[in-house]
């Protein structure tokens, strides 16, 4: 019987030691690749709550520029060579009337979360191209610091609306 199990003496076991090899390099890979997945996904899941904030704040921006658009913050004073006046606050406006928006608290909201926000008035301007220089202006407002509270992102934008030549 112990004839019949013939060794090769070409044999020396290189395949085990060329798949041990080859395991061990496919370990390693899915360990390398398991830590980068695991780190892409943190990154993806503190991406959220920024770009969360981030559509607020631009929201915000849109709100407060249709609010110029409907007269929402009338200009006292256009014609003001100092500095131009503030309009509005997250507070209040500087006319001493409530900001236009919710009827029981007057903060503005963009999906139920609170803004900050500036409103200045930066003077008139030529009208764009196709507007009659005699009869239309073109008046500035810049909407600065739009913050989602707590969010730490902040957009500043400038608006124009087209009205009447002021006088």
């Amino acid at each position: 019987m112990r004839n019949s199990i013939l060794k090769n003496q070409s044999e020396q076991g290189s395949i085990t030691v060329i798949a041990l090899m080859i395991l061990v390099v496919l370990t390693l890979l899915g360990i390398t690749i398991s830590r980068t997945s695991t780190i892409d996904v943190r990154i993806a899941g503190n991406e959220i709550p920024f770009k969360q904030n981030f559509y607020v704040a631009e929201g915000g921006i849109h709100r407060e520029a249709a609010e110029v658009g409907r007269g929402n913050y009338p200009v006292m004073n256009i014609i003001n060579d100092v500095a131009p006046p503030p309009l509005a606050t997250e507070a209040g406006q500087t006319s001493g009337e409530d900001l236009p928006g919710d009827e029981t608290d007057h903060i503005h909201r963009v999906a139920g979360i609170p803004y900050d926000f500036d409103l200045n008035y930066l003077g008139f301007f030529l009208p764009p191209q196709g507007y009659s220089v005699v009869h239309f202006s073109r008046y500035d407002y810049n909407v600065e610091d739009v913050e989602t509270t707590g969010g730490g992102v902040k957009i500043t934008s400038r608006y124009f609306k087209i009205g009447p030549k002021a006088e």
